[in-house]
């Protein structure tokens, strides 16, 4: 979905926050990747009891992200935004890479109550470090990796995708990660980032995002990595 120049400067403006990982992010957040999987909405669990130890997902305020549509996916592969989903190009970076599977579930701020219907808009760079043509550049076309999903009537989501590089042709990048803007209409709207352990360039306590450990998928063929990432959303 597209952003006019005010939002775009906007997003930019907030993207300091955290942690330095998006002094090069796209000038935009990608239109949704193709869907496959729809899953209906569904009002939220209730809940009685806040998780003891719950805390907030890290993160800046949402931009403003438009509700994803009722028959979004909760589970998708990320690809190629609709300006470049024709490209071989861009189909080609979207495969190339550790293929990697990001699941979890959406709460609210008590860390209890799962939020159905819940809005993700994604995006990354692809194993090159690469946003889309142009990266680096004033006339970046974002992106090769990137896909928008709608939590199920348990809050969960699931994609799959590939391990993000560094940013290329950087010497002092940051940590290599993948942007999340998260939104439900019973909560705050929060963007934040995906880290993993045992990057060189991940300092603790410096980037306001989550830093999630990989684990192989046993059996999978080719390779596959794993991540588990839960977001929990503030209050509105």
């Amino acid at each position: 979905m597209r952003r006019d120049l005010l939002l775009l400067v906007v997003t930019l403006a907030v993207a300091t926050v955290l942690g330095g990982c998006d002094r090069d992010r796209p000038a935009a957040r990608p239109a949704a990747a193709p869907t496959t999987t729809a899953r209906p909405a569904a009002a939220p669990a209730p809940a009685t009891t806040a998780r003891s130890g719950c805390e907030v997902t890290p993160g800046a305020p949402a931009q403003g992200t438009e509700s994803a549509a009722a028959d979004a996916p909760s589970r998708l592969e990320l690809g190629p935004s609709p300006e470049l989903r024709g490209s071989a190009r861009a189909q080609a970076a979207a495969k190339r890479g550790q293929r990697l599977l990001v699941s979890g579930t959406v709460y609210a701020a008590d860390c209890a109550t799962r939020l159905a219907g819940a809005t993700l808009q994604v995006w990354q760079t692809d194993a090159d470090g690469v946003y889309g043509p142009g990266h680096g550049t004033g006339s970046l076309t974002c992106c090769y990796l990137q896909g928008e999903l709608r939590t199920d009537a348990r809050g969960r989501y699931q994609f799959t995708t590939v391990k993000p590089g560094h940013y290329k042709g950087e010497a002092d990048a940051p940590p290599a990660h993948i942007h999340f803007e998260v939104s439900h209409p019973d909560a705050g709207g929060l963007m934040t980032e995906l880290l993993f352990e045992g990057d060189p360039a991940v300092i603790p306590g410096t980037q306001q995002g989550h830093v999630a450990r990989l684990t192989n998928v046993a059996g999978s063929d080719p390779p596959l990595l794993r991540v588990s990432f839960d977001i929990v959303l503030p209050r509105k």
